[in-house]
């Protein structure tokens, strides 16, 4: 199963309402709102991030947003955290680097979410392929990702 099918069959289980839209591939949040006509920050930025103790965790930001290391660290209980390699990331999630969703991945993965996430209606997301957005309401990413807010 695709790391696409394993969201889609996710959504369905959890009884999500979803839209899908196809598109050119898109690397970056501002290209992605861009081609999708939303604001930046209704983009969801998934990073895997990899603490000092060597283990994984994604971050999940608003697609305006960049990651404030001291309090990411802090958030995920160490001193230092610092993006993961994309072979890395590439193992654990099932995707490479850019397309990371929020939830759905190989492996299970400590999810930790800015709680702005959250205040938005609907959010945007990179189902683990570039030319493909999922749109969802922002209560069901939450609902998904079980995360830990920072």
């Amino acid at each position: 199963m695709t790391l696409e099918e394993t969201i889609i069959a996710m959504l369905e289980q959890n009884n999500v309402t979803y839209e899908i839209f196809e598109h050119e591939p898109v690397y970056t949040n501002p290209v992605m709102a861009e081609v999708l006509g939303v604001q930046e920050s209704e983009t969801v930025k998934s990073l895997v991030l990899k603490t000092k103790e060597g283990t994984m965790a994604v971050l999940v930001l608003p697609g305006d947003k960049r990651v404030n290391w001291k309090q990411a660290a802090a958030g995920m209980g160490t001193k230092k955290v610092s993006f993961a390699k994309p072979e890395d990331v590439s193992k654990a999630v099932g995707c490479e680097v850019g397309c990371v969703p929020p939830f759905g991945h190989r492996t299970t993965l400590p999810v930790y979410m800015d709680p702005e996430m959250t205040k938005k209606d609907f959010v945007y997301f990179n189902p683990g392929v570039h030319d493909k957005s999922f749109k969802i309401k922002a209560w069901d990413l939450k609902k998904l990702c079980k995360p830990k807010f920072i």
